[in-house]
């Protein structure tokens, strides 16, 4: 049984200003401005939930003492605070707020900037601006599941997902968790998942939640249902082209797979596994290069029986992964998201299971791609890739207003941050460096989603 990758990424995100293109370093200050996110960062956290008796509202630091955000944040506050307590009321709850947010710790400017950056690289521009004119609450969290971003009453129904997003009266909001420290510097981590793994579990669920978000058929009225259901049933349904797009990137999936094992893709793992063997023990021995030697034969092999059967795919992904390795990981987890196992997707009508089922699948598109690339998801999910980019995305086009984002750089940004990502000490949350004779995936310096 497959299971969703969360530890690799196909590119290492942006968390400098100068790394990221200037149309998302834009939209990621924006988003900070906002206020709308809230950052639970092991023992610090950077917004405090009212828990009064009618609420469980949460508001951030920069809500509580932002001049640009106090008039709208004492109005928010005005609602739950008796008429006949007034403006006092309202001063008073605000100044128990701002206590409780310093034994929260607070979050660092920098460490908010890096959490903005890395989610706005999860999603394609214009659902970033959607999620910013909507005024939808980004929660993130540090730990492995939302949990301890959710009111105590949320806890028994959600509070195990690694992930959600939530649509209410009040309003949208989308909870990411990273399962570690993604900015982690030093030489002990709390948790095993500190630095690289964090940072890429943040960026692949982001990308699956955000999706989720994009997925809302908007109106003039408001949000109405998904595209990726049917608005003319009554029940739950799948929409016919997203149901049977799915359908049929679970054949070409099982067909690539039959056609890279007839590649020799068996023969390469093998070949591989024999070689990180030696590679550990008996480095530059007169095994090691015998290995060696094999794996290159199967490698070519391999790659010529690809292409013989019109399978054009690169793997190159972070932290190092052997071809042959990496080509079955990628099978094994664009199947799985296809067709993800889980109590909370299954339903006693099958129809409805699967609604679901596609649901999922549709929104997962954005995290494949992050991992693999936008190539290797058009070969293995060409319908779901079209329905999602040609359907989903342009629906979000058309409702956002005034000049749109793009995550495009210019030759001379491209240059610089190559050359400074190279010249600067590396950060400790980088994935480990390729070994000798290991190939390096290149460098890209921001998802591109378009």
């Amino acid at each position: 049984m497959g299971t969703n990758l969360y530890h690799v990424l196909g590119f290492i995100p942006a968390t400098e200003g100068w790394e990221m293109p200037p149309a998302l370093e834009a939209l990621a200050r924006a988003l900070v401005a906002t206020g709308k996110l809230r950052i639970n960062a092991d023992t610090q956290r950077n917004f405090v939930r009212m828990g009064t008796a009618d609420s469980d509202q949460t508001f951030t630091a920069r809500e509580l003492n932002d001049a640009a955000l106090a008039a709208k944040t004492r109005a928010e506050l005005a609602r739950h605070v008796p008429a006949a307590e007034g403006a006092e009321g309202v001063e008073a709850l605000l100044a128990r707020l701002r206590a409780d947010l310093k034994k929260a710790g607070g979050v660092s400017a920098d460490k908010e900037m890096k959490v903005a950056r890395v989610l706005v690289q999860s999603a394609h521009p214009v659902v970033i601006q959607l999620l910013l004119t909507s005024g939808t609450e980004l929660f993130v969290s540090y730990s492995h599941t939302v949990g301890d971003l959710m009111a105590v009453h949320q806890w028994q129904t959600h509070g195990t997902a690694s992930g959600m997003q939530a649509t209410q009266a009040e309003g949208t909001a989308v909870y990411v968790s990273a399962g570690g420290d993604p900015f982690f510097e030093g030489d002990y981590k709390q948790y095993v998942t500190d630095g690289f793994p964090a940072l890429a579990r943040m960026v692949v669920i982001a990308g699956q939640e955000l999706g989720h978000f994009a997925d809302l058929r908007r109106t003039a009225q408001g949000v109405v249902g998904r595209h990726s259901t049917d608005p003319t049933q009554g029940r739950l349904r799948a929409s016919p082209r997203a149901r049977d797009g799915r359908r049929a990137d679970m054949q070409r999936v099982a067909q690539l797979q039959q056609g890279m094992m007839q590649a020799g893709l068996a023969r390469l793992l093998a070949a591989e596994k024999a070689v990180g063997f030696y590679h550990v023990r008996l480095r530059f021995s007169p095994p090691w290069w015998w290995h060696q030697m094999r794996r290159a034969v199967a490698w070519l092999r391999f790659r010529q029986g690809c292409r013989a059967r019109g399978i054009a795919i690169e793997t190159a992904i972070y932290p190092y992964t052997r071809h042959g390795e990496a080509c079955a990981l990628f099978l094994s987890d664009m199947a799985f998201n296809l067709a993800p196992d889980a109590d909370a997707y299954r339903d006693p009508d099958p129809l409805t299971e699967e609604a679901i089922a596609v649901i999922e699948a549709v929104a997962r598109v954005p995290q494949q791609v992050h991992k693999w690339g936008h190539a290797a998801v058009k070969l293995a999910w060409p319908q779901l890739y079209a329905f999602y980019y040609d359907g989903v995305i342009e629906a979000n086009l058309r409702v956002v207003s005034g000049r749109l984002a793009t995550d495009k750089m210019d030759i001379h940004h491209k240059v610089m941050v190559w050359l400074r990502r190279r010249l600067r000490p590396r950060p400790d949350y980088y994935p480990e460096a390729a070994g000798l004779f290991r190939r390096t995936a290149k460098d890209k310096p921001a998802p591109s989603n378009a």
